[in-house]
């Protein structure tokens, strides 16, 4: 209908409608075509607006308050899309009771195909060493020595999952002591082992030992997980 253009610049507020700034379509918020210009002397009065209004979302789902939209009607549902990998996504909510959203989106525009961070987020660990080894190196962590890829991660250090339709995810266990200096990573470890008996009888023993694990996830192809 309006081929690429935006429709709407803004993230939230209201309007009564949208303009198309390609062409000048003008459509309602329910997304009926309402005018365009020189409609008659372009269009000879052959121009159907009710067949030409924007595309609607084929399927619309939530997950744990996540909103969801897919235009293929054909594709699975969000649930069965989601296959195991929602297991992981749920050691957020079932821990610690939900999620809040607080403040306006951190954004992080990156210069890159956008199958490339989808990638790395799915747990590409083979860059730590060399990407980041400034960031090793500043520390006094067990992980220090990986700095310019000197040495390969201690066995067991986490784990690298992957699912159907692209999803993944992968864990560097026992955070604190991974990537803060020894006198900090003391006191937050023990802020961590405080919950973990409360987060075994929630979670069971695994999902609580992620949850005080670094995470980083794709669900694909557009939604990353960081923590």
């Amino acid at each position: 209908r309006h081929p690429s253009a935006r429709l709407c610049a803004v993230e939230a507020g209201n309007a009564r409608g949208f303009a198309c700034n390609y062409h000048g379509w003008a459509y309602g918020a329910d997304g009926s075509l309402l005018s365009v210009p020189f409609e008659n002397e372009i269009y000879q009065k052959r121009l159907d607006k009710c067949k030409n209004g924007l595309h609607e979302i084929g399927k619309v789902e939530s997950y744990h308050g996540f909103v969801y939209g897919c235009f293929d009607t054909d594709a699975p549902n969000l649930k069965e899309y989601l296959g195991d990998f929602a297991w992981y996504l749920d050691l957020w909510m079932e821990a610690g009771g939900g999620i809040e959203l607080v403040g306006p989106p951190a954004r992080c525009f990156i210069e890159a195909n956008w199958k490339a961070p989808s990638e790395n987020f799915v747990g590409d660990a083979y860059h730590v060493g060399w990407t980041h080894a400034s960031a090793l190196r500043s520390g006094q962590s067990g992980f220090a020595g990986m700095a310019g890829n000197n040495v390969l991660p201690p066995a067991g250090a986490g784990l690298q999952v992957t699912t159907r339709h692209g999803h993944g995810i992968g864990a560097l266990y026992d955070v604190y002591a991974g990537v803060h200096d020894n006198e900090l990573s003391e006191e937050l470890m023990a802020w961590g082992l405080a919950k973990e008996q409360v987060l075994k009888e929630k979670i069971g023993p695994i999902r609580a030992r992620l949850y005080r694990s670094h995470l980083n996830g794709t669900m694909f192809p557009n939604s990353r997980i960081s923590r």
